[in-house]
């Protein structure tokens, strides 16, 4: 074996594997699969059948028989025609069905797995990045179902019900089908997904990009305009949209050639049957009704092969799809902490000579040394860029230190800590399942205290449908003080024994903002955290800090000073 065979058999195992465990994570039910490609083989056979009734109806009515003989073959393309309609609607039903149930297998397998790893791998993700294969990636292998799966084997059935229904008539036609077939079953799709690699290969990085950029300028449009970079930003984005528009031109002619393989294909099928049908007729082994369907049906044995250089080009997606879902998901490091029965009320937090940032050569925090028992507050103040969200972030365990460590002798650190950060997302889904996704056994009266507590009531007694009120883009829009108060209130019902708050007072006019800074701080009042809880904020509002609240002050050259607020 050469070495270039070696090499391309090496990277077909290599982007094998992440599908082949997708698939599994899908759990696809086999009898369901069965039940979707039967429809479908039963939507092309109905096709497949109406067109030799049809061809055989035509010249077996041009000889002029009694209109009793062709009474059968009247009633059968009648017959045929209704249920092709019935069967595709049934495939479709239950090829969706079956692609559905597997996205939800499939992205319950990947939320699990992604709790279960207790490295920083996530968080140096960027959001889009994490958005796209959640969302996209997650959808590919839907997708993977119904263009790839169901059409292969789907075409795997018909290509035995042509040959076999061409095998009687001649032999001369059944093999110019079976050549013509294996030119577009094998040699379109073998095409269409050597060019489906290499448009995968030369977009997924510009996509990530594109989407990446996008939503940092949603996010930051406001700090941006005002740091007079909101134009610089634009122009990156578009000079990143101009690379993913050329990986795309770039591929386009790979494709068309796999897309010319099938028509020509069916020329040198229809060039074969129609030499067997000269053959026939001139030696009088064929009826007219035979002729007809000899020299017609070529023209629709083609429709399943018609769909393979799709499904190979879906294939190429679906396995960048999986290896992407396979990176994200990766190997924990070490074995996650079962949830405690009985999860403890308070928490010790401690932090040993920590320095915290995202990079070695850029620390934000250098030599912290924390000790945080049950019940203390602690504000973190210090200037924009200064590190105050990263550190909160290495803290929460979600960020790996670069020196020193941070541990809670009451746990593990995501067992014990609870982050509200400032871009938590709002799901597009009831407010109740925004609230309970921190816990499913909540009650109603439970979430309603939650947001009262969080300043949400006015916002709660004008909704539509109160707790059922759809979020959303199809539902109520969430302004942004609101968005920050839903937030809290779904950090505040975790009840963790140890709470990190990330400027809960975004987007609030002052006179909340400082209200509900000081009802976080303050340890004697009790109606968002318990007293014993420990309440970690990062904050702006230094005016609003309440007196005696110790305040970590972060300094340029990773420098910290501990005082209390006067």
């Amino acid at each position: 074996m050469s070495t270039a065979t070696r090499t391309t058999t090496r990277a077909a195992a290599h982007t094998a594997a992440p599908l082949r465990r997708a698939e599994q994570a899908l759990a696809i039910p086999r009898r369901r699969l069965a039940a979707a490609v039967l429809a479908a083989c039963a939507t092309l056979g109905a096709a497949f059948a109406l067109a030799a009734v049809s061809a055989y109806l035509v010249t077996r009515a041009w000889t002029m028989p009694p209109v009793l003989d062709l009474t059968v073959a009247v009633v059968a393309v009648r017959a045929l025609g209704v249920s092709r309609g019935v069967f595709r609607w049934v495939e479709r039903m239950l090829t969706h069905d079956v692609a559905l149930r597997g996205v939800v297998s499939l992205r319950t397998s990947l939320f699990t797995a992604l709790a279960a790893r207790t490295d920083d791998a996530l968080t140096r993700l960027r959001r889009g990045d994490l958005l796209a294969r959640l969302g996209d990636d997650a959808q590919e292998l839907g997708d993977h179902v119904i263009k790839a799966i169901v059409p292969a084997l789907v075409a795997v059935v018909m290509g035995v019900v042509v040959l076999a229904t061409f095998a009687p008539l001649s032999l001369t036609a059944t093999a110019a089908m079976a050549a013509s077939l294996v030119l577009a079953s094998v040699l379109a799709p073998l095409f269409a997904l050597r060019a489906a690699r290499l448009r995968e290969e030369a977009v997924v990085t510009t996509r990530s990009s594109v989407t990446a950029q996008a939503l940092e300028i949603l996010d930051d449009a406001s700090s941006l305009r005002l740091a007079g970079r909101l134009e610089e930003s634009l122009d990156a984005l578009g000079a990143s949209q101009r690379a993913h528009d050329a990986s795309i031109d770039r591929a386009a002619l790979p494709s068309a050639i796999a897309a010319a393989a099938v028509p020509a294909s069916m020329v040198l099928g229809v060039l074969g049957s129609l030499l067997a049908a000269g053959a026939a007729w001139t030696a009088g082994d064929l009826s007219a009704g035979q002729i007809g369907i000899l020299l017609l049906l070529p023209l629709s044995s083609f429709e399943a092969a018609t769909a393979l250089p799709a499904a190979a080009t879906q294939l190429a997606r679906s396995q960048a799809a999986a290896g992407r879902l396979d990176q994200l998901v990766g190997e924990p490091v070490g074995e996650s902490a079962p949830v405690p029965a009985d999860r403890p009320a308070t928490a010790t937090l401690q932090a040993t000579t920590l320095t915290a940032g995202w990079t070695a050569d850029a620390p934000r925090v250098a030599a912290l040394d924390l000790d945080l028992p049950p019940g203390s507050r602690l504000a973190i103040v210090g200037p924009s860029g200064s590190g105050k969200s990263t550190l909160l972030a290495t803290l929460a365990g979600l960020l790996a230190p670069l020196e020193g460590q941070v541990s809670s002798p009451d746990g593990p650190l995501r067992e014990v800590v609870t982050m509200f950060a400032e871009d938590g997302h709002v799901f597009a889904t009831t407010l109740r399942e925004n609230l309970r996704v921190v816990r499913g056994d909540l009650a109603d009266e439970e979430l309603t205290r939650a947001l009262v507590a969080a300043g949400l009531d006015d916002w709660l007694a004008g909704l539509p449908r109160g707790l059922d009120t759809m979020l959303g883009p199809d539902g109520t829009t969430v302004s942004g003080g609101e968005r920050r108060r839903l937030l809290l209130a779904r950090a505040v019902l975790r009840r963790g024994p140890v709470l990190l708050l990330d400027e809960p007072t975004e987007h609030l006019d002052a006179a909340r903002g400082d209200a509900l800074l000081r009802a976080l701080l303050d340890p004697s009042d009790a109606s968002l955290v318990p007293a014993a809880s420990t309440v970690v904020v990062v904050t702006h509002r230094v005016d609003a800090i309440p007196t005696g609240t110790p305040v970590l002050r972060l300094l340029p050259g990773a420098r910290t000073v501990l005082e209390e607020a006067p």
